[in-house]
């Protein structure tokens, strides 16, 4: 910037003092201040209501500690039952199958006994080696 002009800026912007009774007069141009005659209402609880204001908190947070405790309990005791079923029902199935399994080795032991018989026998003369 040009100097003149920042010198103009300085002493526009330069502090003035205020005129004598500047203050006084503004004072007495306010209106007149008043004090509130209205007394704010604030319930003031008597001693014994303090006191149980005073144990309503933890109480509350005691309860809800022992709701979640009893709550916890509930769902891990819920959840023990379930996976207790579940084993019940894979030992069933797995005691089924194993009953499966053992028909299906008798049956096939019954088979291979007699294709065993029938290859013991002696054949008659002429008979076909593969009679299907």
């Amino acid at each position: 910037m040009n100097e003149p002009f920042e010198d103009q800026l300085r002493r526009a912007l330069r502090p003035v003092d205020a005129p004598e009774g500047f203050a006084e007069r503004v004072l007495a141009a306010l209106p007149e201040r008043r004090v509130a005659s209205v007394t704010p209402i604030v319930a003031v609880p008597p001693p014994v209501a303090r006191q149980r204001h005073r144990y309503l908190m933890p109480a509350a947070l005691a309860a809800s500690l022992l709701c979640a405790v009893f709550v916890g309990q509930k769902v891990a005791t819920q959840l023990q039952e379930r996976a207790q079923q579940a084993q019940r029902i894979a030992d069933e199935r797995g005691r089924e199958a194993s009953r499966e399994l053992m028909q299906a080795l008798r049956i096939t032991s019954q088979k291979l006994d007699r294709a065993y018989e029938a290859m013991q026998e002696p054949r008659a003369p002429g008979a076909e080696e593969n009679p299907t």
